[in-house]
């Protein structure tokens, strides 16, 4: 997993790290490829991309899966789930958490056939982190789950003192995790044991980020924490006028952020320090993407939305006429993304077909 094909986006986030950086920028990102309508809303699940294959789950209950270049229909898989529903795929595999059971469940990836299920003791709305033979995923019942990919033999289990709702991350040898009580906790990846926890000053609502020394996370408590990945000790934090809900991409040196209060920020990796900001119409629960020299993340004015990193300059935006609180992925040279009025969109590719859908900024 650690060695990523360019073209492929193949859980949340992108990386175990969750970096949400390809290098890859996707041609005419203006330009509408396909829309897949599913039968539910799509809130917090976001698509993954591994080949020629797109997943993404609805409110509908279903997880999808559709050809990445047309939106041609391959299978859906029935959970009944109605939480975020985000997936992580890797080789054959394919990996969904639900909240009305508290399951996660393996899949075969060209298929959908169930191959096994893991009970939990609380609802699952995390997105399965998987890496180096394992699956790593958080339940409402406070605990980390780590399982075997191929047959969901459970490996260690950690406990917490708050829900995991959200993904973790891994670098090196510690996974990291945060909790509704507000503590960023560190594990180590081949035992669970604890190495280290970081406390913010409210509930913890999104995947923390990790690159080089630092992890880092946002609270409810409107603050970005920039911890120190050996010891949990905070090296810096950056404070938003609202909670931030999403999780931080991380390229260049520097941080990208959203917030509740409807900008994106970048920042410098190292000191924290603002270096630019750009405000939408609404707040912003979309993580966002970075692909090559642009950010890419949606907002509840109904925009997908692409600046420039170096500068934050509006490059264009996408008007999906509906709020976004779903994360882009970026693979194969395209955008996806879902949003609330239960559709899945695709853009970018050659701007000899499909339908433009902004105009971009000169």
């Amino acid at each position: 997993m650690e060695d990523l094909v360019m073209m492929d986006w193949p859980m949340f986030h992108r990386d175990p790290a969750r970096t949400g950086y390809t290098p890859e920028a996707p041609e005419s990102p203006e330009i509408l490829r396909w829309v897949l309508q599913t039968g539910g809303r799509i809130f917090f699940a976001s698509p993954t991309v591994l080949g020629s294959c797109c997943y993404c789950g609805s409110r509908d209950g279903f997880l999808y899966a559709m050809g990445s270049a047309d939106g041609s229909f391959i299978w859906r898989f029935r959970t009944g789930d109605e939480g975020n529903l985000s997936t992580a795929v890797e080789e054959r595999l394919i990996f969904a958490g639900s909240s009305r059971d508290g399951c996660l469940r393996a899949l075969r990836a060209d298929s959908g056939t169930l191959l096994w299920t893991c009970q939990t003791l609380g609802p699952v709305f995390a997105t399965p982190l998987v890496t180096d033979g394992l699956v790593v995923i958080g339940s409402s019942d406070c605990s980390l789950y780590a399982l075997e990919k191929n047959s969901g033999k459970l490996i260690w289990e950690a406990k917490t003192g708050g829900e995991l709702r959200y993904a973790a991350c891994r670098s090196g040898d510690l996974v990291i995790v945060g909790a509704s009580d507000g503590i960023l906790y560190a594990f180590v990846f081949e035992t669970g044991e604890k190495v280290w926890q970081y406390k913010t000053g409210s509930a913890i609502h999104c995947t923390p980020a990790a690159c080089g020394n630092l992890v880092l996370t946002g609270s409810d408590d409107r603050n970005l924490h920039a911890v120190d990945l050996l010891n949990g000790k905070e090296i810096w934090h950056f404070r938003t006028e609202n909670a931030i809900r999403s999780s931080c991409a991380i390229a260049r040196e520097m941080v990208i952020l959203t917030s509740l209060d409807g900008r994106c920020y970048a920042l410098d990796l190292d000191s924290g320090r603002m270096l630019w900001g750009y405000r939408t119409g609404d707040s912003i629960y979309s993580s966002p993407a970075i692909a090559g020299e642009t950010v890419n993340f949606g907002s509840n004015d109904g925009y997908l939305y692409g600046l420039e990193l170096a500068t934050g300059k509006l490059s264009w935006r996408n008007n999906l006429e509906s709020p976004i609180i779903s994360s882009p992925a970026v693979a194969g040279g395209m955008i996806f993304i879902g949003a609330e009025n239960g559709c899945l969109y695709a853009f970018g590719g050659s701007s000899r077909s499909g339908k433009r859908t902004s105009k971009r900024k000169k």
